[in-house]
């Protein structure tokens, strides 16, 4: 198992030979915070505040076992994040209620009066805290909204509609196996080793990120479908403008590929049948293979291809 040592304000995560810094938390603050990182005694000694809460609440979380690991580097980068970020910071916790939400109730308050956690979870420690908003959760399924939380901290591999919950730049923590996270989302992250079989994932959502979970999302992979379609018809103008210049011999086999091309469209266009812009979209582009072939075939016009081609183009727009 990994060890976290601490030395002169600076916690590091030792796996082996390699260390990882997680946060220095005597690096002066930049947020006009009202945690002040040092200040001097009367004798010019300097005192570090914000070095004595983060040591508290990493006595109370540390228990040397994967998931308190896992919740400590959470706690310990969110710290170094914090240290760093002057905008109002919401955290989203996702799991029964441990240490290390009690310490972020503390600990947010601190840095911004504003800074708030949010806990989903099916059960609330006793009482009242004031600083933290607690959401009931029920089944499996997750109703966030989009770019809502700077941060959130998931018990396992986070679905889509949790990924999307991220801000722009946010970041979402979740402890896993790593031969079980499909590499997308490895590429994406920091991992940081807790054991031989066990790590936390720190991934930053990024818009490039957020594109890339887009195309994975059911909504994507229709979204990826009707585009390539739509790239499909958009084709018509090239070729027919092409197949008016090719020799004779040469006209037939140029069609031939396109009309290929159109019949594989049409075959994903009718796994997608319920979720075309408009009713009539499959029977233009049927019409529009048909009209190709009778070209194709010495029996159409390349004007009757425009014709339909323009029909289909306004179809697919709606």
């Amino acid at each position: 198992m990994s060890n976290i040592n601490y030395s002169d304000g600076k916690y590091i995560l030792q796996d082996g030979d390699r260390g990882t810094l997680l946060a220095d938390v005597r690096t002066p603050l930049v947020n006009r915070s009202r945690v002040h990182s040092h200040q001097f005694t009367e004798q010019r000694t300097a005192e570090y505040p914000l070095t004595n809460i983060v040591n508290a609440a990493a006595n109370r979380i540390f228990k040397r076992t994967p998931e308190t690991m896992a919740e400590l580097v959470t706690y310990l980068r969110i710290v170094a994040r914090l240290l760093r970020k002057p905008q109002v910071h919401t955290v989203l916790r996702v799991g029964q209620w441990s240490p290390l939400d009690e310490s972020l109730a503390e600990l947010l308050p601190q840095f911004n009066p504003a800074n708030k956690l949010y806990c989903l979870s099916e059960t609330r420690p006793l009482g009242k805290i004031p600083s933290v908003n607690f959401i009931f959760a029920e089944g499996e399924g997750y109703l966030l909204p989009e770019n809502k939380f700077d941060t959130i901290i998931f018990p396992s591999t986070p679905p889509p509609e949790v990924l999307s919950a991220v801000k722009d730049y946010g970041r979402i923590y979740f402890i896993a196996q790593p031969w079980k996270v499909e590499e997308f989302l490895k590429n994406a992250a920091q991992i940081f080793p807790l054991t031989e079989a066990v790590a936390l994932f720190e991934l930053e959502v990024t818009p490039q990120f957020r594109q890339e979970l887009r195309k994975r999302t059911p909504q994507g992979r229709l979204d990826e479908k009707l585009s390539a379609i739509s790239q499909t018809v958009a084709k018509v103008p090239a070729v027919l403008k092409k197949f008016n210049t090719l020799p004779h011999k040469r006209k037939t086999a140029y069609l031939d590929e396109y009309i290929a091309e159109v019949a594989r469209a049409e075959k994903v266009l009718a796994e997608i049948f319920p979720a075309l812009p408009s009713d009539s979209v499959k029977f233009n582009f049927n019409a529009l293979k048909e009209f190709l072939i009778d070209l194709r075939l010495g029996n159409g016009s390349t004007a009757r291809v425009n014709r339909q081609y323009e029909i289909l183009s306004q179809d697919l727009s709606r």
